[in-house]
């Protein structure tokens, strides 16, 4: 099979992380990790600590990795966003900045993220959309460096690729939540230095928790170690209960006693929604952004799982954790809690029996009465609509909001991120207005934190400008809170990769469309033809099995239960999918189907039989004008 020569990173704004553009061509000779993301995606951020390990075990190897950052979102688009997402998620490779999504149509990307790879040879080796496995990648680029070697293609060295200058020191880095206690004391999630500090409303810093180096422990304050802390909690006893997004925990820190420990989550990414209550530290869970105590219960914002879950004390100082809202689904719909979808929720209000959520990726706030149960959207449309109009409730856009407060009167003031803005959403009008636009020193940007003070003033954690500042409740600037006495941050140290797992029997894609077939709104048929490669057919004796998901658009796109395999003569093997396609919110949307058939191969002289696995990703364009049905063929390769 002719092996396909990957695409020259261009049209490009920017080069971030490098001094000068890179080329394919002087890449030549090196396994190349290409990283298609977009900073306001929790999947994206998932990825990024599994390519800086991979970064770390092939140090002084030919293996690169480069970010493509293909924006979703308008914000996220500019270079100098782009650079302070750099900062934020510590990337340390190249970043190329792709020119309105120019680079991403050439390598024919569908989602975010997703993984090319690229052998010594400057070839496409794989393509893979979604978080991966990091040992089946570690396995991949493995191979490639011994098939590279084996055919005298690989760089004798790796390339010398010049930085640029470290960002200055600074009191606080990214700051992300802020949480206010009754006695005006406030705590803030200095992400970027991977703790939390507790000031006094002067802003002098009383409490600092964390070490400042980024890892996963508990106990004594100074030894602990947070990594990009985000959601706030005063509890009534006086201890904050944390969101440790990247460890992928919830905990609490004992002022008291001066301890942090962990209450759910084991300190690795979960895989799978939560679901009925389990034991909470046994229980994997997906970057917790933000949380709100009712009661004796602890509600969480689980960004990574797109759900919003439930800490409840469960004897013996035990904790269980289990699904309050959401089935996992990346979507905005509305509903009792199992069928409620959410979209990256990241921010947590609560008064009597409503709670509000700033639902991010849909650029919506969602309310949830506690007492039934079920969730409502105020304002916000979709996963892909955003925009900054005010007005109406049903007409009024946000931009990737990530945090929402309530005030005295009942009104709920928003963080709309990615619009450099506060707003105010007044319920009982229904109306949204701008609060907060200010200029120069009084501008904000990409505030991510928000917390109402005991006199009514807003404190707002302007994360993109590394600082606190204070708004009066009319949106008015007042002052920055000047941060004093931040301890120090220790200079990071060289510790080694975690180990691996045994790298799953998966393989990644064997086809990836360039064309998207074109579907209308109905019911439309997938047809699916594989063909044994030569000297080889199918064993129709043998269980054929296919594993089908709807990796993006799956709120407009359903798999209907007949998904059937068959075959006409042993050479070939039909796959028939029946699909259902909802009323398109826009003129054409783009989804995707990620496919994986099982099948067993029988050839040779003596015959022998072995199984084959088919990867295939398959884009598809939904508009009105599309098709009821499209068809797709896939050549097999042999199985040994």
């Amino acid at each position: 099979m002719e092996r396909l020569r990957a695409p020259e990173l261009e049209p490009a704004r920017a080069w971030l992380g490098t001094t000068r553009p890179l080329r394919l061509r002087e890449l030549r000779g090196h396994v190349v990790v290409l990283d298609f993301w977009t900073s306001c995606c929790v999947n994206c951020m998932h990825v990024l600590p599994v390519l800086r390990d991979l970064e770390r075990r092939y140090a002084g190897k030919p293996v690169l990795v480069i970010g493509v950052h293909s924006a979703k979102f308008p914000a996220e688009a500019a270079p100098e966003r782009v650079a302070d997402a750099i900062a934020r998620h510590d990337v340390a490779h190249p970043v190329v900045v792709d020119d309105g999504l120019a680079i991403w149509e050439r390598y024919a990307i569908r989602s975010w993220p997703t993984l090319v790879v690229l052998r010594p040879d400057g070839t496409i080796a794989a393509v893979a959309p979604g978080e991966p496995d990091p040992a089946a990648l570690d396995t991949l680029v493995r191979g490639l460096l011994a098939e590279g070697e084996a055919h005298g293609t690989l760089a004798r060295e790796p390339l010398t690729i010049p930085r640029g200058e470290p960002p200055p020191p600074r009191p606080l880095a990214f700051p992300g939540k802020v949480a206010v206690a009754g006695d005006g004391r406030i705590a803030v999630a200095d992400a970027g230095h991977h703790r939390v500090l507790v000031l006094s409303p002067a802003g002098d810093v009383l409490v600092s928790i964390g070490s400042g180096r980024r890892g996963h422990r508990d106990g004594p304050f100074a030894d602990a170690r947070l990594d990009d802390p985000q959601g706030l909690a005063w509890a009534d006893d006086g201890a904050l209960w944390i969101c440790d997004a990247r460890n992928h925990t919830v905990a609490r820190a004992d002022l008291s006693h001066a301890r942090l420990d962990t209450v759910a989550g084991t300190g690795f990414m979960g895989h799978v929604p939560i679901a009925s209550p389990s034991p909470a530290r046994a229980t994997a869970l997906r970057s917790p952004w933000d949380l709100v105590l009712v009661e004796d219960r602890v509600l969480v914002c689980l960004a990574g799982s797109h759900q919003l879950g439930v800490l409840a004390p469960a004897g013996g100082g035990g904790w269980t954790i289990g699904m309050l809202a959401g089935d996992g689904r990346e979507a905005l719909v509305d509903g009792p809690p199992r069928v409620a979808c959410f979209a990256q929720p990241s921010g947590f209000a609560r008064a009597g029996d409503r709670v509000w959520i700033a639902d991010s990726e849909t650029s919506a706030i969602r309310e949830l009465d506690l007492a039934t149960g079920d969730t409502r959207t105020l304002v916000g449309a979709g996963l892909f609509d955003w925009g900054a109009e005010d007005g109406p409730f049903a007409a009024a856009r946000l931009q990737h909001p990530l945090a929402v407060a309530v005030t005295a009167d009942g009104d709920l003031v928003v963080a709309d991120t990615f619009n450099d803005r506060l707003r105010r959403l007044d319920r009982r009008a229904g109306l949204v207005s701008t609060l907060s636009l200010g200029t120069d020193r009084e501008s904000l940007r990409e505030p991510g934190g928000l917390a109402v003070l005991p006199d009514g003033d807003l404190l707002v954690a302007d994360t993109g400008h590394h600082r606190l500042v204070r708004l009066a409740a009319d949106g008015r600037f007042k002052a920055e809170l000047e941060v004093r006495g931040a301890p120090p941050v220790p200079a990071p140290t060289d510790e080694p990769p975690p180990p691996l797992a045994a790298a799953p029997a998966t393989r990644w894609f064997d086809l990836v469309l360039e064309r998207a077939p074109a579907l209308a709104p109905g019911r439309a048929t997938g047809r699916l033809r594989l063909v044994a490669p030569a000297g080889w057919k199918f064993n129709d004796g043998a269980p054929q099995r296919l594993a089908l998901e709807v990796s993006r658009r799956s709120d407009l796109v359903t798999t209907a239960d007949r998904i059937t395999l068959s075959g006409q003569d042993r050479s070939d093997m039909f796959v028939e999918i029946d699909l259902e396609v909802a009323e398109l919110p826009t003129s054409e949307v783009r989804s995707e189907l990620l496919v994986r058939v099982d099948a067993v191969l029988c050839g040779g002289d003596p015959e022998v039989c072995a199984p084959s696995q088919a990867w295939l990703r398959i884009p598809l364009l939904l508009t009105n004008a599309g098709e009821a049905a499209f068809a797709v063929d896939l050549a097999l390769a042999s199985p040994v």
